[in-house]
């Protein structure tokens, strides 16, 4: 007989609850006086971090926003007073760097004057000493340079100085214009005019610009010192004023009027207003210069300007060399002259090799003269004996003329 209990075990529908019971054994419901669990208290203060968070994420953010919002008004701020530092630093160094520039033109002045004095003084002591002319020069007394005189001779090497330094001046703008328009057939030109010295300019001229420079400046004062000599630079020209006295206070009375003039005085009112002898000078140099370089082109405002420092330079130095009586006298070497320290300075030496001793000129670059017992040398190029040859050849160091800078 099989016996059944239904009631003994749980329906499956049902539901088991187990309450916990107080201390005095009673049991609690479901309903408001139950005691809630530890895990639902945590979710009631997890669900209540959940709703306060995003508020309190905004002002954090907000918070931390307008932190790196002054950091980096701070950090532009520092950045534009550091830029507005420096671009006032780059200012000062390029007003410095001018300032420096034009000290260094007017210390080279300074120095070409120096020199020549130096040359003057030295050329002196060694034409005293050295001089195959001083056992008949000393049989009759030498009479100091007078005293009229004396005003005459340091303007006469300043003179000289600023002229040389014109023409080199008009050599770089010419050489400038060439390596800016190519200048094929000047430079052809050029070339051919240096051909009987033995001398190639290098082709083409960008690349030797040092070389064409002193070869140009050669050229420029052959044309321009051209018949130094002569009344007006006119070879057979008639002397205007018969007295010699009245000629030199003339030449003394021009040059200080025309040592001012300017530019600024020329394009106003043209070289003829302040002297007609000056003005036809520089028309006849103009275009002997034109026709020796075969320029066919008109030339622009700043080689103007530099063409008019030459002819002023060399004007003035033709002004005061006549102003005295007897005039101070001009002297020129040839091409295969033997070479004299007396009289010669060397343009290469600096740059010339080792155990190379001139021997001979290659190109004459200057003229020089005579002052009165004193002389300002000449300035040339030359050819160097090799004293460590065995055969002690004779040869061009044509390095040390292509880096020689004027």
């Amino acid at each position: 007989m099989s016996v059944s209990c239904n009631n003994c075990r749980p329906h499956a529908r049902e539901r088991i609850s187990v309450v916990p019971l107080d201390h005095r054994g009673h049991h609690h419901g479901l309903g408001r006086h139950s005691i809630p669990s530890p895990n639902g208290i945590f979710k009631s203060i997890l669900s209540t971090l959940t709703k306060r968070s995003p508020r309190s994420i905004d002002a954090a953010s907000s918070a931390a926003s307008s932190v790196r919002e002054e950091q980096w008004k701070i950090a532009l701020a520092e950045l534009s007073h550091k830029l507005i530092q420096t671009t006032r630093k780059r200012d000062e160094a390029i007003l410095e760097a001018s300032r420096v520039k034009y000290s260094m033109a007017e210390l080279e002045k300074k120095l070409n004057k120096l020199e020549l004095y130096c040359h003057s003084l030295k050329s002196g002591l060694d034409e005293c000493s050295n001089s195959p002319y001083r056992a008949s020069r000393s049989t009759r007394p030498v009479n100091p340079i007078p005293t009229s005189n004396d005003k005459v001779v340091e303007p006469f090497l300043v003179a000289v100085s600023e002229a040389r330094s014109s023409v080199r001046l008009l050599s770089r703008s010419l050489a400038m214009q060439l390596r800016g328009t190519g200048g094929g057939k000047v430079h052809e030109r050029v070339s051919l005019l240096l051909q009987p010295h033995d001398v190639k300019a290098a082709s083409p001229p960008s690349r030797s610009p040092r070389s064409l420079l002193v070869h140009l400046e050669a050229l420029l004062n052959r044309a321009f010192f051209e018949d130094f000599e002569s009344v007006g630079f006119q070879k057979s020209a008639p002397s205007t004023i018969l007295n010699p006295v009245a000629r030199c206070e003339a030449n003394l009375t021009s040059f200080n009027v025309l040592c001012r003039l300017t530019w600024d005085e020329v394009l106003n009112k043209g070289t003829r207003h302040f002297s007609e002898e000056f003005s036809r000078f520089c028309d006849r140099k103009m275009s002997e210069i034109v026709a020796m370089l075969g320029w066919t082109r008109a030339w622009p405002e700043p080689l103007l300007q530099a063409f008019f420092g030459a002819s002023k330079g060399v004007w003035l130095v033709h002004l005061l060399a006549n102003s005295v009586h007897p005039g101070l006298p001009i002297y020129r070497v040839d091409t295969g002259t033997r070479f004299d320290p007396v009289y010669m300075d060397d343009m290469g030496a600096d740059k010339a090799r080792d155990r190379l001793v001139p021997t001979e000129v290659r190109i004459m670059v200057t003229p020089g003269f005579y002052v009165y017992r004193h002389v300002v040398k000449c300035k040339v190029l030359c050819r160097y004996y090799s004293s460590g040859s065995p055969n002690g050849m004779v040869i061009d160091d044509k390095d040390s003329v292509s880096a020689t800078s004027p």
